[in-house]
């Protein structure tokens, strides 16, 4: 019975002395950042309108549009991408190369004359297709192409 209750008591005194592991504080909580707050004006007794510009105001080439393009005779790339960009204030450069002209000349597919509504910068991507690469010079407003490395060393 001794062995047992020094046993106990061994037990009782070693862990005691045993230091208790400080406690883990959880991490403090995030709490994000309010939203902007909205820029709002009356325009009548119950109506608000937000004053901050749309991204298709800033951005004319993310608009989204449906052209069909008309007429039942061979259409060539360069007119469909005139009409893509008709309304937007952006033009085409001019074809000042060979290759450039072959592209603005090429016909169209008659799968891309009516793609339905697409965002016009999409849109225009779809009829370069992927041997060209389209660039936008935003000071002068137009619309440039160029090929792909891909597609110069095929030639």
């Amino acid at each position: 019975m001794q062995k047992y209750l020094l046993l106990i008591i061994a037990t009782a005194v070693l862990t005691a002395c045993t230091p208790v592991p400080p406690a883990i504080k959880p991490p403090a909580p995030v709490i994000p950042a309010s939203p902007q707050p909205l820029e709002v004006t009356h325009i009548a007794r119950y109506t608000l309108i937000n004053l901050t510009p749309a991204e298709t105001l800033a951005y004319p080439l993310r608009q989204v549009v449906s052209h069909t393009i008309p007429g039942r005779k061979a259409v060539k790339r360069g007119d469909a991408l005139k009409i893509w960009l008709s309304g937007t204030g952006y033009g085409l450069c001019l074809p000042v190369t060979g290759d450039m002209r072959l592209f603005y000349n090429s016909p169209l597919p008659g799968s891309q004359r009516s793609p339905g509504p697409l965002r016009v910068e999409d849109a225009i991507k779809v009829i370069a297709g992927p041997a060209w690469v389209m660039s936008v010079d935003e000071i002068t407003r137009t619309v440039c192409f160029t090929q792909t490395p891909a597609a110069l060393a095929l030639r």
